[in-house]
């Protein structure tokens, strides 16, 4: 018998999962079209190369922030909505305001010209299986 895996979530983050699942998928959505309507030719892989090598050469240096729990190439979201913007997505526990941090503690808003986008993930626990 196949066991399911269920989060042990409250109903308001329940909901507000379910509302960045729509965003998201309609993000991607509207891309894939954008996609489609645009002529064929190689993409510009330079960007992806850029946050390659920024998350190689920094992930060690962000993952030893406070709070800090995960660092990824990412799309930057603003307001709960994906921007299109790549980045390096630094997920945090929780986010603290600046005017509670050290100035040691405040993540950088950019690195080697690469946008950072801070995310509030939450704790993370592994799933008992």
């Amino acid at each position: 018998m196949k066991k399911e895996l269920l989060p042990n979530w409250s109903k308001q983050d329940q909901l507000k999962g379910k509302r960045m699942h729509r965003v998201w998928e309609q993000f991607f959505s509207e891309t894939q079209k954008a996609e489609r309507g645009q002529a064929h030719s190689l993409p510009d892989r330079s960007e992806d190369q850029g946050l390659s090598a920024a998350l190689a050469k920094h992930e060690a240096a962000l993952l030893s922030y406070p709070n800090v729990i995960g660092v990824a190439e990412g799309i930057r979201t603003r307001r709960g909505k994906p921007t299109g913007e790549h980045c390096l997505v630094v997920y945090v526990n929780r986010k603290i305001p600046k005017s509670k941090l050290r100035a040691s503690e405040v993540l950088p808003r950019e690195i080697d010209g690469v946008p950072i986008d801070v995310v509030e993930v939450g704790t993370v626990e592994p799933l008992a299986l």
